[in-house]
């Protein structure tokens, strides 16, 4: 069985698989052209394949949705796995080449356990794809919005402003636009509704959250537990030692930027309204931590409950923890 390993960016994505004692390397544009020349560059080889990348957003899932509608075995691997397993390698070099060699050697280990199968990826379906171009939309609407409001402050010209507010203008016209067609799209999926209405059962997250946790997060099948979470969203704490001087620990912040920016929000919402997070907010504070260290602690709180409500299926129960 040939396992073959693809290293995914925005732009182009890089192959390699090893065949006969040699890694075969390639790189393709990350576009329907590149997915059919990626086909015909394997022809030669009549093994069985398995196509391994790691789970990267909205620029991989059109590839591995062209391999299976091929009929190909892909996995969509946890970036965290992956990581963990080049680290375990002592892998030295960070290219995508190096990259794609990893992950083809990560692929063959997953042959190698037995755990192909339950490890396979099936796609999610149109709404799930749909809400996460339409969460990377919203956030891009944001992005322009925060420039222009900084231009604004900034312009000394009469007419520059008044380009500028109707810039702003049509940005919160379109925004209105984008939110109406995520509720528009979730109201009709009844497992994207079952859970938004999951997550919206946690104090301090509101629809906005909830649709940003469940387009960023992906699939929570790709997840073993919380700690792989909050380790993906970067919420995890990272120690410092060397040596006999003190610890310092401190986020990792290496995960989904986005993902843990948009609890920031919520986070300052819970501490006022669910008692849970107040508790642990004020226990914190009482030990010395910093308001702002406390108020990440909050943060990943919400995103490992979030994963529990998901993942079980059932509502947020503030006294389940009494």
């Amino acid at each position: 069985m040939l396992s073959i390993g693809i290293d995914i960016s925005k732009a182009s994505f890089d192959v390699a698989f090893l065949d006969t004692g040699k890694y075969q390397n390639k790189q393709f544009i990350n576009d329907l052209k590149g997915f059919k020349a990626l086909i015909k560059w394997l022809k030669l080889h009549s093994k069985n394949k398995v196509f391994c990348m790691e789970a990267t957003g909205i620029y991989g899932v059109m590839l591995a949705k062209y391999l299976h509608q091929l009929g190909e075995q892909v996995i969509v691997a946890n970036p965290i796995k992956t990581n963990a397993f080049a680290k375990m390698e002592m892998s030295r070099n960070k290219t995508d080449k190096a990259d794609a060699q990893s992950i083809a050697r990560y692929c063959a280990h997953i042959i190698e356990k037995g755990d192909l199968n339950k490890n396979l990826f099936t796609p999610k379906g149109e709404a799930f794809e749909c809400l996460q171009y339409l969460i990377t939309r919203l956030d891009q609407l944001s992005k322009m919005r925060s420039g222009e409001n900084s231009r604004l402050q900034a312009s000394l010209n009469k007419t520059a402003s008044k380009s500028i507010r109707s810039i702003l203008r049509t940005i919160d016209k379109q925004t209105l636009v984008v939110e109406a067609e995520i509720e528009s799209l979730v109201s009709n999926n009844k497992q994207l509704k079952a859970q938004v209405d999951l997550l919206n059962s946690i104090n301090g997250i509101g629809n906005k959250t909830a649709w940003a946790i469940i387009a960023y997060m992906g699939d929570i099948a790709l997840f073993d537990n919380a700690k792989q979470v909050t380790a993906f969203a970067g919420l995890n704490p990272k120690i410092t030692q060397s040596g006999t001087s003190v610890n310092k620990t401190s986020l990792s912040k290496v995960g989904h930027k986005k993902l843990r920016k948009s609890l920031y929000m919520p986070a300052l919402v819970a501490v006022r309204y669910n008692p849970l997070m107040l508790d642990l907010y004020e226990r914190l504070q009482q030990k010395g931590k910093p308001k702002k260290v406390a108020l990440c602690a909050v943060m990943r709180k919400l995103l490992v409950i979030s994963y529990g409500v998901l993942k079980s299926g059932r509502p947020f129960d503030v006294n389940y923890a009494k």
